[in-house]
């Protein structure tokens, strides 16, 4: 599944890996997310053109999904066992659905997410260097996974029953590398292969590479904002999964419900962190009295205090954001 959005630049090298791909048979969904520049052309004449054994199937978006809401209608449409994903921007290398496979075929039928190290290459597409993160050595164990866990975003296949069981993901998910994972912990295992399998493209227009920012045009609490509300949509995945009563559910009843219940006041925090960060003065002193009440707790009630006459948080983050900037000089 090749999933793009306004990717013009790029889709043309991503839809080649797929085609490239050894694994047969092999269905290749390219799905474009209502781009406003050339994607889907390109798509729609790669498709025409194609010649190969695999079988290729085009979908336009009627409307701009998002990346959660477009993985999760495309995955209606998906018809194969194992979806291997790649983006708009990123190319497979030709082995990768192959050893997907074979390594889903080892766990004997338990892998419910796979994925593999990748290389890292720049905009013009020069490879650098190689990334590998390992799962926690308790990957299986659901409470590690919920405080540590995910998986290398641009190299995860899944099998369909983590969207079978669960459904689509929250409108407007970002971390699909974290609560597509958590699915498959609930159902069976994470696999890794230590290989790489994906050439994977860092540029300033994806959605979570670094951004290109001055000083001047940086504004600090949109950006801190947006970041504290894409944490906020994981857990409300993370929540509505965990309640899931589906029978095919290995993890007990009562250890999900508990999770559940601690993870609904982490989504109150975040959700009052939002309106704190948003709001003006009296907002805050407001989210403050409402803080009180959630019961929680005097250290994060105490930083917000500080944070009212002296913004920490703020410039902590503005630095942040010049230091991951793209621009130079």
């Amino acid at each position: 599944m090749i999933i793009a959005y306004n990717g013009e630049r790029y889709v043309g090298e991503a839809v080649e890996g797929a085609f490239s791909q050894t694994y047969s048979p092999l269905e290749i969904l390219l799905s474009d997310d209502c781009s406003t520049d050339g994607t889907f052309d390109i798509m729609q004449r790669m498709t025409a053109d194609y010649r190969g054994v695999h079988q290729v199937r085009l979908n336009r978006n009627e409307r701009n999904l998002g990346l959660g809401g477009h993985i999760s209608h495309a995955m209606e449409s998906a018809r194969g066992e194992l979806i291997v994903v790649a983006a708009g921007d990123d190319v497979s290398l030709p082995e990768r659905t192959e050893q997907v496979w074979q390594a889903y075929a080892e766990s004997d039928g338990k892998a419910m997410s796979i994925y593999s190290s990748f290389v890292m290459m720049d905009e013009q597409g020069r490879r650098q260097e190689t990334v590998s993160k390992p799962p926690h050595e308790t990957a299986y164990d659901i409470e590690a996974y919920i405080k540590a866990g995910g998986v290398h975003g641009c190299s995860h296949a899944w099998h369909r029953r983590v969207f079978d069981v669960f459904g689509p993901l929250y409108p407007g998910t970002v971390y699909e590398d974290k609560a597509i994972p958590l699915r498959s912990v609930l159902l069976g295992e994470i696999r890794f292969i230590d290989e790489p399998l994906v050439l994977y493209r860092r540029h300033s227009q994806s959605i979570t590479g670094p951004q290109c920012h001055t000083s001047a045009e940086i504004d600090v609490v949109a950006d801190v904002v947006k970041r504290q509300k894409r944490r906020l949509l994981t857990l409300k995945n993370y929540e509505r999964d965990l309640l899931c009563r589906h029978e095919s559910i290995r993890i007990d009843a009562a250890i999900r419900n508990r999770l559940a219940a601690s993870i609904h006041k982490r989504i109150r925090q975040f959700e009052l962190e939002i309106a704190f960060n948003e709001g003006a003065f009296q907002d805050r002193i407001r989210v403050i009295r409402q803080g009180i009440s959630a019961h929680l707790g005097l250290p994060r009630l105490a930083k917000w205090c500080i944070q009212l006459v002296y913004p920490y948080h703020l410039i902590r983050a503005r630095r942040k954001l010049l230091a991951e900037s793209a621009c130079k000089g």
